[in-house]
């Protein structure tokens, strides 16, 4: 239904500026008699006269004019969503979402660098938040992938790098009161951390919490505390802290939702942090 309407359509623009009738079904390949009749099949389904006779030739009506006008815009929308849908395919252009933790942004600047770099015309939309609210992002179909701290339920998903968590802290060992700062309760981080901290001997007395790992560094190093986190943020503070042994690893991994259709952009940003 489409197609023999866009075909109806070119056949009025092309003999909208007086072509004849012969002079125009040469220029489109097909034969005079498909012409006509595919011009007489739109004037019955607009239910208006779009020519009369001028001579040997025929001239548009009013309403034929209307049409042909129309005729022009839509071919010409066409032409630009067949376009916009090229380069999307190719991964040349559109808008791509992602979801993902601050630490993302500290793993992958290379790697998110290029691909703006390489896909000049790509809307890169980037949301920082925690690992829990970027699944949700993904889940209620706001973003088109998540970049978060793994293992993930309910989401494709695979390990892009794992990460090192270090205990940072005075140039010391711990005593029995000193302060404690965590991720949040209930995030995959702190989860990790728990597991691997269970068990030891260490008395620990949280002092705060948060989401954001350079705000506990510097609390840390204010408070004279512990704290552990990835090398790239406990070894880039404003105020120093002391590296101790490594405690544990936490896996950060892409996700997207099963069964998405086919998104080349996210494949190509997908590729790009996976070998970046």
């Amino acid at each position: 239904m489409i197609d023999r309407a866009l075909q109806q359509f070119r056949y009025m623009d092309a003999v909208a500026d007086g072509t004849s009738f012969a002079d125009a079904a040469d220029e489109l390949f097909v034969s005079q008699s498909a012409l006509s009749q595919g011009l007489a099949r739109l004037e019955q389904s607009l239910g208006v006269t779009l020519f009369e006779p001028d001579g040997r030739r025929r001239r548009l009506t009013a309403e034929g004019r209307l049409v042909a006008d129309y005729a022009k815009q839509t071919l010409a929308a066409t032409r630009e969503l067949t376009d916009a849908l090229a380069d999307w395919l190719a991964g040349r252009a559109g808008t791509l979402t992602v979801a993902m933790i601050d630490a993302a942004l500290s793993l992958f600047p290379d790697a998110i660098g290029h691909f703006r770099t390489d896909h000049p015309d790509v809307r890169l939309m980037l949301n920082v938040n925690d690992s829990s609210r970027c699944l949700e992002l993904l889940r209620d179909f706001q973003a088109d992938l998540a970049v978060v701290v793994g293992p993930v339920e309910g989401f494709q998903s695979h390990t892009i790098t794992t990460e090192a968590l270090f205990l940072y802290g005075p140039d010391r060992r711990p005593r029995p009161d000193d302060p404690w700062l965590f991720y949040p309760a209930g995030s995959q981080t702190r989860a990790i951390i728990d597991r691997a901290l269970a068990g030891r001997h260490t008395r620990i007395e949280v002092a705060a919490e948060s989401g954001n790992p350079h705000v506990l560094a510097d609390m840390a190093a204010l408070m004279d505390g512990w704290v552990v986190l990835p090398d790239l943020i406990g070894s880039h503070t404003s105020r120093p802290l002391t590296r101790h042994r490594r405690i544990t690893t936490r896996d950060i991994v892409i996700a997207k939702r099963h069964a998405a259709p086919a998104n080349p952009l996210a494949a190509r940003f997908a590729a790009a942090v996976s070998n970046g």
